[in-house]
């Protein structure tokens, strides 16, 4: 009886374990390059949860839908626990996205999903808008030659065209204390690593790298969040735009490069907005916009959030305007506006710009406390000064070899290094 009952149990377990491979065996799709017969079959798929593999070239390249009770037109809508990756062909090539409005929209609240090593092409809108997640890893993908859109203009607010090639958010509306969008739709960790940028610039249109607005709640609903080892170039507004987060982020290691087209606007390279902890380490930034009002490194207090605190340390920002540039309020290479408690340390400037460092006032915030410590600042010119400290700004150090510096601050310290 004992012998039949191991015999019994070592069966169950086989079949279970058997069980287990089957579920975990990848559901494989082909593209057709056919949109009517490719968009269903990604969707059956995704439907189905677990790991789908993407192989060939897909065209999502047909009108976009609004699911019932939803707000926003997507192509394929991602709703569970899922991996999304792509299977290169026997060339080694990742599987085309063409075309799209929004491929990929993530609304799953509670859900972990990966999109990983596909390969977008002339989406519209963006490629990957994540709406709600518990978690969410965008990995390796290559995205190309964005279309703005009016649509996407209209749900952001904004008057023209729009895109962005990855937004994480629930309300495309830049955040303001009318607009707080849905923080409590995020929760986990964020992760944005390694993916290809190359969004396609259109001087009569926004075109962004990958935004967050209004993401993570305090205390209970916390994210962290990683924007690591991306390229990202050609746009005319942030490569890297945080606004309004509720928990901690990281943006390390990126290649971001501008391009000379503008919009004739003032944006930042990297701009960080609202509440938030911040690390911004080790990224490259080519800022070439010529309006004369551009910033490599922006961070923002925003009223109605609370203060947000950063640390930028060890990036190298180039500010690479066409000679003759004009340059005017806000042009720097780092500028703290209205923030308190900020530390810049160790990053390498050059190029020109009115500043290299520059502090700001916000309205009625007026910045307190930032230092500045060991830039290396011999490879930038500036039209004004290395330094700027606006009227009533507090409490500022600058620690440093020889700059020369404008001071309308209350306690300024500049203490030079040999």
């Amino acid at each position: 009886m004992r012998v039949v009952r191991r015999g019994l149990i070592s069966l169950i377990g086989a079949v279970a374990a058997l069980a287990g491979n089957l579920a975990a065996q990848p559901l494989v799709v082909a593209g057709t390059g056919d949109p009517n017969l490719d968009v269903p079959a990604v969707q059956a798929a995704v439907n189905q949860g677990g790991y789908v593999v993407m192989k060939g070239h897909f065209s999502f390249d047909r009108p976009a839908a609004t699911p019932a009770g939803a707000i926003y037109r997507r192509t394929v809508t991602v709703s569970r626990d899922v991996v999304i990756s792509g299977g290169r062909d026997e060339n080694g090539d990742l599987p085309i996205v063409e075309g799209g409005e929004w491929p990929f929209f993530v609304d799953a609240v509670h859900a972990h999903v990966t999109i990983q090593r596909l390969y977008f092409v002339r989406p519209k809108g963006g490629a990957i808008w994540v709406y709600a997640t518990g978690g969410v890893a965008v990995t390796n993908c290559r995205i190309e030659n964005i279309e703005p859109t009016a649509q996407f203009g209209i749900d952001a607010g904004q008057p023209g065209p729009v895109s962005t090639a990855i937004f994480v958010g629930a309300d495309p509306h830049p955040p303001s204390a009318t607009q707080p969008g849905r923080p409590e739709n995020f929760s986990g960790t964020l992760a944005i690593l390694n993916n290809d940028i190359n969004v396609g610039a259109s001087a009569d249109a926004q075109s962004l790298g990958i935004a967050m607005f209004n993401v993570g709640k305090s205390p209970d609903k916390e994210v962290d969040v990683s924007v690591s080892g991306n390229n990202i170039r050609n746009l005319t507004e942030p490569a890297i735009n945080f606004r309004v987060l509720g928990g901690r982020a990281h943006a390390e290691r990126n290649v971001l490069i501008t391009g000379p087209v503008t919009r004739g606007a003032g944006s930042d390279a990297i701009r960080v907005a609202g509440s938030g902890s911040y690390l911004i380490a080790h990224n490259s930034v080519d800022c070439g916009w010529g309006d004369g009002t551009a910033a490599g490194i922006h961070l923002i207090n925003q009223g109605f959030s609370p203060q947000a605190s950063a640390i930028i340390v060890d990036n190298d920002v180039t500010m690479s305007a066409p000679e003759g540039t004009v340059f005017v309020a806000n042009s720097a290479a780092i500028a703290i506006r209205g923030g308190k408690g900020n530390s810049v340390l160790n990053n390498r400037i050059g190029g020109r710009a009115r500043a290299a460092l520059a502090v700001i006032n916000q309205n009625t915030n007026i910045p307190g406390n930032n230092s500045f410590v060991a830039n290396d600042l011999n490879g930038f010119q500036s039209s004004l000064a290395d330094l700027f400290v606006d009227a009533g700004a507090t409490n500022t150090v600058l620690i440093g070899r020889k700059a020369t510096v404008v001071d309308q601050g209350i306690g300024t310290v500049v203490v030079p290094m040999p």
